[in-house]
């Protein structure tokens, strides 16, 4: 049996209430959307789907699942079955087993995982990812045992280990790993491009260590055979022999590079020799074409791939007078674009065309944050380098940079091993491609050793090889690298293979022949230019299957390699619209009522239920009980929001010590009657207790509600603790936080990587999986369909998600501490008050105080802007309407029409329930809250930047059109309407913002504070730091900053905001270490408590299991401060960590490394975290109707530890703190009511 609960996410529909999210199970989907709708490819290409053949009928597998269920909710038996829903693809592998041996950042990537989920798709190999673990922390004889090896260099990879694997084991290598080091040296690549006839733009170089140099001799002739090139030195050919450069200086006018004689005229490329730095500098002449100056390049961060910078003159090795450096011709290249080319062996090339980076520095991307290219045909000649490259270089799959120049095309970088990214036909042709080159080495083994099938060692029954294993080790004791993202070692061969263990065989080339299609190329052999030595022909790579010598390489050793046996992940829902709210506080019995004889929090949910509140206003209104402008604006948010899905009504009794004549009983509790004078907007704060000096603090001390009682406490276990009384009553009504169309896409996306990614890694991980939910609508719906993706089944069991309010949902364990904390961040808005543990990044902008005055200077701007574009749309309607008919109901109708097409003129489609006048609404409750209030209150902020990139995501256009200022407005703001201040003043007298005694430019000017904001340094800076370890999702269409510089105050008020919520917002949690902790595990203990359970069951178990928990915002930060806090080492420090925005994972991998000798087994965790959809600059994103940010890669928080460690640490908090019996709101709506889930 199935339910269709799952809302319709599609663009042109509102979310209905159509299933209940607040019973313990989530009903399933009846196939409420398409999971195998995916967009076709396109030039310029952006398809990203996955495309996985299955190797049994679809009929079988659902009478399968018919017998089982798919995922095994905890505390059912289902778990006994072996079965699973994998497909019945994955059988024996008949024809080998292909190791990767990559880290995991690359191993695991989505082309990766793209290519690899097709070779294993059909059966006929075993794909096995080694894994940090393995590559990091084993010796090579621990390491799995394949028959093809795929591994490649990246920064941390230990190569020399690679290497002696390979030459240990014998498998057939795809790519030679020795000659991976070559590419290391950027003068050594050109030279061996010189010696294969290959074109390259006219250099010099600056040699002052001696030009490039191999690590041995056994190298040195390893790559002389390959690619006939012998460096200058020595006789063995290790290089360090080459003439060194004497003098390096500028010509009189600037314009020459001189070098020992020779000159270089400007402009010129300057390039690092070492080939993995970026760091590339364009020197141009100083004439009309150029103007002088120069452009940095660089390694891609968000946007930018280079910059201009009008000093940068003379040249670095002018200045570094110990270093060498290439300088190469610069080439104007047609149509201003680069050629990525990318090799799968000798015979087949994948090429692209991209905008070249020195152009302006800024990078076109695809929807799905991909940079923007095109395919393109090579040309014959260009076929022939591919070709050339791909053999000379012993790298079947490379990639290689190319500039057109007229009729000819020069090399300008062989990168090593590349993929095509988001290209489903590449994928497909690659796949195939690699798996006849399998069968042929394997069908080649066969006829040389004359076997009918290659012998291969049985890890069942392994063989002493004392000696040779003993030799390993004392070659290989040396410690791997600890960290994959660290200093890359040395390029001189810190970790150097001893020479015997460096040999190459001669290969027969790829047999994949064929024409011409979709921009690939298939290279014709017979017309195939070869690359010779002086003595032979050159083996595109190293094969080493079986020894020539006869001699059978060693058994693997007893102990397995490490293998991932289950992951624990908490993720947060996908997109959602933004949250809104208003707080009240009152003391009347009318809303004393609504607690209905409860002393904690209740929630109100449904429009039934929110009728009481409804008629409690009414009654406190006629009554004349509390404000009546506080009453007016409830009674209108009720009315308007009170139907609509989400909405609720939060109530939260707040207690108060006993005065002295109450205790001795003289008088009875305070008169709830009366009315306050507090503001609508108040939110009761408990004053900061002193901090505890660290000779004082002990962070293993019981802490106890009653440390946080200091004034009014929302606990009312603490008010019977400490006797305390009823005071007044907080009431807070929330709406909006509803998923949108686009969480549909995010969640889909997210489940098929992770599936992909447990193909992969375990498949048996995929038999046993258990998925829990909140019970908000926005988390559950994410749940559905990612859990729909991530089964692969378009209905999912009744009982497949289950809903654990007591782990998932909001609790208010930690209100009392976190109002201390927000008290505290207060401060941080005054000037010079900001607390000294605050993370404030003081060295790139300004101080708090000084953000929030330009901001609301910014606000105050918008909001007049806003108004005045709202206002000149009424003045053209009623202008229009002068000329309708005359007919009062007629023209009633003629004005609406009419305004309604010159506003769908402006954005014609609406998503997630919104309109123009809802986003008035949103935008005019946001301008008073920072305009209109003395202070402003640190909670609004992550308000107005949730609003800011939802509008950027989905009203880009009516975003842009109602704050674009008027046409004759500059950048600044600062001189608008001095042509027409007469109309602008007409038209502006209805605007409720006095603006008397001013001209339009000072009214929209900054300038009160435009030099603090001016005097900021680059913001993006604050998100450059992720770029590189998270892979964010980078923005798009860079062109319209500069096409719509009147929008530029637009883009400062959201980098603004996005400062103050990064540097605010997560602290809500918690400002000291302590803070954080203390706040984490009174609100997420429980889950911490669920996730230990959940690895100690892993661990126990003797299959593979996952488990799968999806929740909100506060419970993915309060657990990562659990982690970061708990005594967890982790590599990268929490500066390092950006916005867990949505759909972020927190993910625990349990490792196991089984030893066949002594029967038992070893345990590893690793944590890994992912900051989920989150983009650069939400304003400059091109996406399609989707309006889908993508989903960022894992990376590791931690390395691998010892799982008893990792165990024992976390539980060595759980006693530290003290929770309440009950922590999470009692739902007083109808459904709560006459059906309670919990009962805590």
């Amino acid at each position: 049996m199935s339910y269709s609960a799952i809302p319709d996410l599609s663009e042109d529909s509102d979310f209905k209430d159509t299933a209940s999210h607040r019973t313990t199970t989530v009903p399933s989907s009846n196939n409420a959307f398409n999971l195998t709708d995916q967009s076709s490819l396109s030039q310029p290409h952006d398809s990203t789907s996955t495309v996985i053949s299955k190797g049994g009928s679809d009929s079988a597998l659902e009478a399968h699942n018919e017998s089982r269920h798919a995922c095994s909710p905890k505390g059912f038996s289902g778990s006994a079955s072996a079965s699973s829903i994998i497909e019945t693809e994955y059988t024996s592998s008949p024809l080998g087993k292909i190791g990767v041996c990559a880290l995991d950042v690359k191993a695991r990537s989505k082309p990766s995982q793209n290519i690899l989920t097709r070779l294993q798709s059909k059966g006929d190999f075993e794909v096995i990812v080694f894994g940090d673990k393995v590559i990091l922390d084993e010796a090579v004889e621990n390491w799995p045992v394949c028959d093809f090896l795929i591994a490649f260099f990246s920064d941390g990879f230990p190569l020399d280990k690679a290497i002696a694997y390979a030459n240990l084991r014998k498998p057939f290598c795809v790519n030679d790993l020795p000659m991976q080091k070559v590419l290391w040296d950027r003068r050594l690549c050109l030279r061996i491009l010189d010696h294969m006839g290959v074109p390259t733009p006219k250099r010099m170089e600056v040699n002052r260590d001696g030009g490039p140099t191999l690590e041995s001799v056994e190298l040195a002739q390893h790559v002389y055979r390959l690619t006939g090139v012998k460096l200058d030195g020595p006789d063995d050919g290790t290089g360090g022999g080459a003439p060194r450069t004497q003098t390096v200086s500028l010509s009189e006018d600037g314009e020459f590079l001189v070098m020992d004689g020779k000159a270089l005229k400007k402009p010129f490329v300057e390039k690092p020799v070492n080939g993995e730095d970026h760091n590339i500098h364009i020197y141009f002449p100083n004439d009309q074409q150029y103007g002088g100056g120069g452009r940095r390049l660089f390694r891609k961060v968000g946007n930018k791939s280079s910059e201009y910078d009008p000093s940068l003159v003379v040249p670095r090795s002018i200045a570094e007078t110990g270093t060498s450096y290439l300088y190469e011709q610069f080439l104007r290249v047609d149509n201003s674009e680069d050629v990525k080319a990318y090799t799968v062996g000798p015979d087949f090339c994948h090429a692209e065309t991209r905008k070249s980076p020195v152009v302006d520095g800024l990078v076109r991307r695809n929807t799905h944050g991909k940079e923007l290219r095109y395919i393109t045909k090579l040309s014959k000649e260009e076929a022939g380098i591919a070709s050339k490259i791909s053999n000379g270089f012993g790298q079947r799959i490379c990639g290689f940079d190319m500039l057109r120049v007229g009729e000819r095309s020069y090399v300008i970088d062989v990168n090593g091993w590349s993929f095509v990214k988001d290209n489903n036909d590449y994928y497909d042709r690659c796949a195939q491609i690699l798996s006849d080159m399998f069968l042929n080495e394997r069908e080649r083994c066969k006829e040389a050793l004359g076997f009918l099938e290659p012998p291969s060692p049985d890890p069942s029954h392994p063989k002493k090889s004392v000696s040779h294993r003993h030799t390993l080790k004392t070659l290989l004791k040396s410690p791997s690298i600890s960290k994959i993202h660290g200093d890359q070692q040395g390029h001189d061969g810190n970790e150097t293979v001893p020479s015997e263990l460096i040999t190459a065989e001669t290969l027969p080339p790829s047999s994949d022949a064929g024409g011409t299609d979709h921009g690939h190329i298939h290279i014709n052999q017979n017309a195939k230019e070869r690359v010779t030595s002086s003595s032979n022909t050159i083996s595109p790579a190293v094969s080493m299957r079986f020894p020539t010598d006869g001699v059978p390489p060693p058994p693997p050793a007893s102990k397995h390699s490490w293998k991932l046996k289950g992951m624990v992940a908490v993720i947060r829902h996908a997109d959602r619209t933004p949250k809104q709210k208003f707080k009240f506080t009152f003391h009347s019995q009318p809303f004393v009522d609504l607690l209905k004889g409860h002393q904690e929090e209740v929630v109100i949910k449904g429009e039934a239920a929110l009728a009481s509140v409804s008629d409690a206003v009414r009654v406190a209104m006629r009554e004349g009980l509390e404000d009546m402008d506080k009453l007016k604006l409830l009674r209108t948010s009720l009315d308007k929001k009170g139907g609509w899905p989400g909405t609720k009504v939060q109530i939260k009794p707040m207690f108060r010590k006993r005065k002295p004549e109450e205790v001795r009983g003289q008088a009875l509790p305070a008169d709830l009657t009366t009315p306050r004078a507090e503001g609508p907007q108040e939110e009761p704060i408990s004053p900061v207790a002193k901090e505890a000096s660290p000779g004082n603090e002990n962070p293993n001390r019981l802490q106890t509600r009653s440390d946080s009682i200091s004034g009014a406490t929302f606990s009312r276990f603490s008010a019977v603790e400490n006797d305390l009384i009823l005071d007044k009553l907080q009431l807070v009504i929330k709406w909006g936080g509803e998923p949108t169309h686009a969480a549909r896409y995010q969640s889909q996306d997210l489940g098929l990587n992770m599936r992909d990614d447990l193909k992969l890694m375990n498949k048996e991980a995929l038999s046993n999986v258990r998925i829990f939910t909140s019970s908000e609508r926005r988390v559950s719906t994410s749940a559905q369909i990612w859990a729909c993706s991530f089964l692969d089944q378009k209905e999912l069991p009744e009982d497949c998600i289950k809903v654990r309010k007591d782990l998932l949902d909001d609790s208010n364990a930690a209100k009392d501490l976190m109002d201390k904390v927000k008290k505290k961040l207060k401060l941080l808005l005054r000037e010079g008050s900001a607390p000294s543990q605050f993370a404030w990044p003081k060295d790139n902008i300004p101080e708090p105080s000084v953000v929030l005055a330009t901001l609301i200077e910014l606000m105050k701007f918008h909001r007049s802007i806003m108004r005045y574009n709202f206002q000149r749309l009424d003045s053209f309607s009623s202008a229009d309407s002068s000329h309708g008919p005359e007919n009062p109901t007629a023209l009633d109708q003629f004005d609406s029409h009419t305004e309604n097409a010159a506003l769908a003129s402006i954005q014609g489609r609406w998503c997630a329930g919104e309109d123009p006048m809802l986003f008035k609404e949103r935008w005019e409750k946001l301008f008073a809250e920072f305009c209109d209030t003395e202070k402003v209150d640190p909670s609004k902020f992550s308000e107005l930047y949730d609003s800011m990139k939802f509008d950027a995501l989905h009203n880009r256009q009516f975003l842009e059109w109602v704050f674009m200022p008027p046409d004759d407005c500059d950048e600044g703001g600062k001189n608008c309407g001095d042509k027409r201040h007469a109309q602008e003043e007409e038209h502006l007298e209805n605007i409720d913002e006095p603006m008397e005694n001013s001209t339009f430019a000072h009214r929209f000017g900054l300038k009160k504070r435009a030099r603090a904001f001016e005097s900021m340094p680059h913001l993006r800076a604050l998100d450059e730091s992720y770029d590189h370890y998270f892979k964010l999702y980078p923005g798009s269409s860079p062109a319209k900053a500069k096409l719509d510089g009147r929008l530029s105050k637009l883009r400062e008020l959201y980098k603004l905001a996005k400062v103050l919520f990064d540097y605010v917002t997560p602290q809500e949690y918690g400002i000291t270490d302590s803070e954080k902790l203390e706040i984490g595990l009174l609100t997420s203990l429980p889950l911490l408590q669920e996730i230990v359970r959940d690895l100690e069951e892993v661990q126990a178990s003797q299959d593979a299991k996952s488990f799968f928990y999806f929740t909100k915002e506060s419970h993915i930060y309060t657990l990562l401060n659990c982690i970061l806090e708990g005594g967890i080492q982790t590599k990268i420090a929490r500066s390092a960590i950006p916005e867990l925005d949505y759909l972020s994972q927190i993910c625990f991998e349990l490792y196991e490394a089984k030893d066949s000798e002594s029967s038992t087994s070893s345990y590893s965790i690793r944590i890994s975290i992912s900051p989920g959809c989150h983009a650069f600059d939400p304003l400059d994103v091109q996406l399609d109707s989707r309006h889908a940010i993508g989903c960022a890669p894992r990376r590791s928080l931690t390395a691998h530890q010892d799982w008893k460690e990792v165990i024992e640490t976390l539980k060595a908090k759980f006693d530290t703190v003290k929770l309440p019996k009950s922590f999470i709101a009692v739902n007083l709506s109808d459904k709560h009511m006459s059906n309670p889930e919990w009962s805590l």
